[in-house]
């Protein structure tokens, strides 16, 4: 699906901290056919098929956050959402930044410990294509309070939730304004909690035989989440957890 504008509250880009961004460029360059465009300030962005999709930067030494993908959502006002997280009992981690004519981004962490990032476009409107294969497709929250996530979300960024399926993770999240639903939260252990993207194939079988060839581990084989479709998840040669879906 190509992308103009993302709706307010959408997860709209996503940025990969890592030790190595040449490791990264050559293992998910081979996974996902991803092109990289490296800009003089060593930010990469990753295209396919001509649109951005995702970036990466290399991990810097004091950063609160480890080695990971960054997940980002759409804020018309990122003044707005900085005060509606901190009112809702979240924490600024890093405030609004201009990031030259591209946008503006600012870095927040949930009252269960997870960060997130939230993103007000200028010159650049975020992820051009979602929900194809080698695209962001489907986020995952794992939390140890499903209910105050809910609460959370819901009050920063005007989400709603519904039961899901059978089987399937503790709630389904819907952005306003939204078609379908873009995300799940799932119980998790206290002091674990975070956002983990995933990356849509249409073989998610050998697409995970083909990141363990290029040196990634298969840390859960594709499982069946209802409503959803297939899932796994992985770890790239940098020890960076990220999942695949073959949506239903």
């Amino acid at each position: 699906m190509k992308i103009s504008r993302h709706p307010a509250g959408a997860p709209c880009w996503a940025d990969l901290d890592t030790p190595d961004v040449d490791s990264a460029r050559e293992f998910y360059g081979s996974l996902f056919g991803w092109e990289a465009l490296q800009l003089p300030t060593g930010y990469v962005n990753f295209t396919l098929s001509g649109e951005k999709i995702v970036g990466a930067v290399r991990l810097r030494e004091g950063q609160e956050h480890s080695a990971g993908w960054s997940v980002y959502f759409m804020s018309d006002d990122l003044s707005a959402t900085s005060k509606a997280v901190e009112a809702a009992g979240g924490r600024v981690v890093s405030p609004p930044t201009k990031v030259s004519v591209a946008g503006s981004a600012a870095v927040y962490r949930a009252p269960d410990g997870a960060l997130f990032g939230a993103w007000e476009p200028d010159k650049h409107v975020g992820s051009g294509l979602v929900r194809e294969p080698g695209t962001p497709s489907w986020f995952g929250l794992s939390t140890p309070d499903t209910e105050g996530a809910k609460a959370f979300y819901g009050q920063v960024f005007g989400w709603t939730a519904a039961a899901a399926p059978a089987g399937g993770a503790a709630a389904h999240l819907t952005f306003v304004g939204g078609r379908a639903e873009f995300a799940g939260i799932t119980g998790g252990p206290e002091g674990a909690a975070g956002w983990t993207l995933h990356f849509g194939v249409e073989d998610i079988d050998g697409t995970a035989v083909a990141a363990a060839a290029l040196g990634g581990t298969v840390l859960t084989p594709p499982t069946e989440l209802p409503g959803v479709g297939r899932v796994a998840v992985l770890r790239d040669p940098a020890g960076v957890t990220f999942a695949l879906v073959q949506l239903a």
